[in-house]
């Protein structure tokens, strides 16, 4: 073992893992586009007031902060979500048309416990409607997952819930509206610590648990027995109607969901693999935009964890190598030679490398074969001066000649057109 290793809860992604990786963004940032999304950038560090401001990511989130000073005695942080710093970008940015749909595939930072397949860098493909209170943007957002999670040929779970439903049935049910925070942290925990260590959580934070046996029960009637025709569980029945008569079968009324961020004020949905992870989440957010110093405005919007993504996938994806040819110049002659012609065929859109170690045949048709390249020329003083040469395919081992000027017939060999 070397000296170096990677950072403790970081990780790399040799060529073979990071073009299945890259597979899996291009299928996500096609959704995206698909829908209308623009693509953004924001810096991974922040001021460390902006990522720990109350009522955005919580203390427990405050607390997985990577944080650090600058050379100018500046609290910095490493970004741990795509959320925070679009409500900054959207707040110092007020002239943004409406709706604003934008996404971003980038890495986060949190310093939680690593375990396995969990790190502290990881990659996020977020998407958020601003400025649009409408039932139908969290609809969309919705319809956004359930789409990249089809194309990626998923079987899978669209949970959902709203967090002021569950709030206002916890009140009537005995939690005491300054009791609703902790509450929700603890029932956040139940696929973690099961039903007996929720309840144990409430009972040591002196919270009444009779809102846990409704959770249990998870049925929609009840709730809406309970508590009547609210707002808020309007507005939930209405997005599991849209679903419904979309034949959306994959979403679910999931009373028990609450998410974890504070900065949550509505809908909230997660997606699970089936016998799997969860691998998205999101919900709406209306008042963060506010609290960085812009005008309340109503948002919605989801992110996926592209490394679960690629976990779930990493095995069944198979993906070729990024060359078509590879060409072995024979001689200093040959090689000047074999310069020019895989510009040519650059040029065409074939995928060409150059030996660039000068090593003989065998040399380089075992490298050829380790990297899976299907063709492959040979050039030597003959091929150069005749400015003819053969282009081998390697599953078969036949051959087929060609001049330098033969670009359009070279490739319909190689790409099969």
């Amino acid at each position: 073992m070397t000296k170096y290793q990677t950072v403790r809860g970081m990780r790399d992604f040799l060529p073979e893992q990071m073009k299945k990786k890259q597979f899996i963004e291009d299928k996500i940032r096609r959704v995206f586009e698909k829908y209308g999304y623009e693509p953004l950038q924001s810096p991974v560090v922040e001021d460390f007031d902006l990522l720990a401001a109350k009522g955005s990511g919580g203390e427990a989130i405050k607390e997985e902060i990577y944080y650090f000073k600058d050379k100018g005695d500046r609290e910095l942080g490493l970004r741990y979500d795509m959320t925070v710093p679009l409500a900054r970008i959207v707040a110092s940015n007020p002239s943004l048309p409406r709706p604003f749909k934008r996404y971003v595939i980038g890495q986060v930072y949190r310093y939680d416990r690593p375990q396995a397949k969990r790190y502290r860098e990881f990659t996020q493909a977020d998407w958020d409607i601003i400025g649009v209170k409408s039932v139908l943007a969290d609809f969309e957002v919705i319809q956004v997952a359930i789409d990249l999670m089809r194309s990626l040929g998923f079987e899978f779970t669209v949970k959902v819930n709203n967090r002021i439903v569950l709030e206002e049935l916890a009140i009537k049910m005995g939690v005491k509206e300054e009791q609703i925070k902790e509450a929700f942290k603890s029932i956040d925990k139940l696929d973690k610590i099961s039903e007996k260590g929720v309840r144990d959580e409430f009972k040591s934070k002196g919270i009444d648990d009779s809102v846990l046996e409704q959770i249990f029960v998870n049925s929609f009637d009840e709730v809406k027995a309970r508590i009547g025709e609210t707002e808020s569980l309007k507005e939930l029945e209405q997005l599991l109607e849209l679903a419904k008569d979309n034949d959306y079968n994959e979403v679910k009324f999931e009373l028990s969901l609450a998410r974890g961020l504070e900065y949550y004020t509505g809908v909230v949905f997660e997606i699970s693999i089936n016998d799997g992870p969860s691998v998205a989440g999101g919900g709406r957010y209306d008042k963060l935009i506010g609290l960085y110093g812009g005008q309340d405005s109503p948002a919605v919007g989801c992110s996926f964890g592209v490394d679960r993504l690629f976990d779930n996938l990493e095995k069944e994806l198979v993906m070729g190598p990024n060359t078509d040819v590879f060409i072995i110049p024979m001689s200093d002659n040959a090689f000047s030679f074999s310069t020019k012609l895989s510009r040519k065929l650059r040029e065409t859109g074939i995928s060409v490398e150059l030996d660039l170690m000068g090593r003989n045949v065998k040399k380089n048709f075992e490298y050829v074969n380790k990297k899976g390249i299907s063709f492959v020329i040979v050039i030597g003083e003959n091929e150069v001066k005749s400015e003819r040469f053969k282009v081998k395919e390697m599953a078969s081992g036949s051959e087929k000649e060609f001049q330098i000027n033969d670009l359009s017939k070279i490739l319909g060999f190689i790409k099969g057109q």
